[in-house]
């Protein structure tokens, strides 16, 4: 056995434990293998490390989180001291779509932004009453608002099928079915559902997501960047705000326990981000790498 340092990391957490869990190997002295059991062992979809400008990303789940992870490691390694300010790279051992590399920015207050090249959306012939049923609301809370925001899908990172709700009761009162929508997104061929209202709870927040996805814990993750960038450029697309932002707050996770904060700006190609705070500064006992053994905290 072999301990090697870690961190967890919460990536768009408003406090402690909110936000998107996000494993860093702070030296880069895990081997790809060690960093897969890390993963596994902290529940997270991947393991961040860094590789002198370059922020790699190991996506051992599939989920594409790509700035989830470059926000939670560029500002855990940043708050350990182990990054400077400046302008990097995020390169993802895994396939995405669109390929990586990606940009990300690190400013001098930990704050981290993203550039993520988002497809155009689409707009599925899918029947609400089936969306409706798979996360637990009433259709009628679907289609008031969707007929001025139609129900989209972009394509890129797995796949965001995006769906206006018409106020925050009706959102927060969600029950997923984890079968129902695995189906749907199936048929969608989207990886996760985004369900939005404009109707907050925060004052300087614009939108409050939930992102259902039934890979993850419960059926619904805390937070999720491609989410967030689906989302805006499908508003964008349809000038919700007219022009007159040029940059949005998404609170979500709040259902969970795990509130966030995520920041997009308004466009098709948008720059997405936020901080993140570290929950777990340790050290973790992992196998050599020819070893089947179990890992230990």
């Amino acid at each position: 056995m072999q301990r090697r340092e870690v961190l967890l990391v919460d990536a768009f957490a408003d406090e402690p434990t909110g936000g998107r869990p996000v494993a860093v190997d702070p030296t880069g002295s895990m081997s790809a293998s060690q960093r897969g059991r890390a993963a596994g062992e902290f529940g997270t979809s991947g393991v961040v490390s860094l590789d002198g400008e370059t922020i790699e990303y190991a996506d051992w789940d599939g989920a594409q989180a790509v700035v989830a992870a470059a926000t939670a490691g560029a500002a855990g390694l940043y708050n350990r001291g182990a990054l400077e300010p400046g302008a990097y790279e995020l390169a993802v051992a895994g396939e995405t779509d669109p390929a990586g590399p990606f940009g990300v920015e690190l400013d001098k207050h930990g704050t981290v932004t993203v550039d993520v090249p988002t497809a155009t959306p689409e707009f599925p012939a899918v029947d609400t009453d089936w969306i409706a049923d798979a996360i637990g609301v009433d259709v009628a809370a679907l289609e008031d608002v969707g007929a001025d925001l139609p129900i989209a899908r972009v394509g890129s990172f797995g796949g965001t099928l995006l769906v206006a709700v018409n106020f925050l009761e009706h959102l927060s009162g969600a029950t997923p079915d984890t079968g129902t929508v695995a189906h749907l997104l199936d048929d969608a061929d989207a990886s996760r559902l985004v369900a939005f209202t404009f109707d907050t709870l925060a004052a300087e927040t614009d939108v409050h997501a939930r992102v259902f996805d039934p890979e993850a814990r419960g059926c619904e993750r805390g937070a999720s960047g491609v989410g967030v960038a689906a989302c805006t450029a499908h508003l964008a697309d349809h000038a919700v705000f007219d022009g007159e932002r040029d940059e949005i707050a998404v609170e979500s996770g709040l259902f969970l326990d795990r509130p966030s904060t995520v920041r997009a700006t308004v466009e098709r190609e948008p720059s997405v981000g936020g901080t993140a705070l570290t929950s777990l500064d340790g050290s973790l006992a992992v196998p050599e790498d020819d070893d089947d053994g179990i890992i230990e905290v």
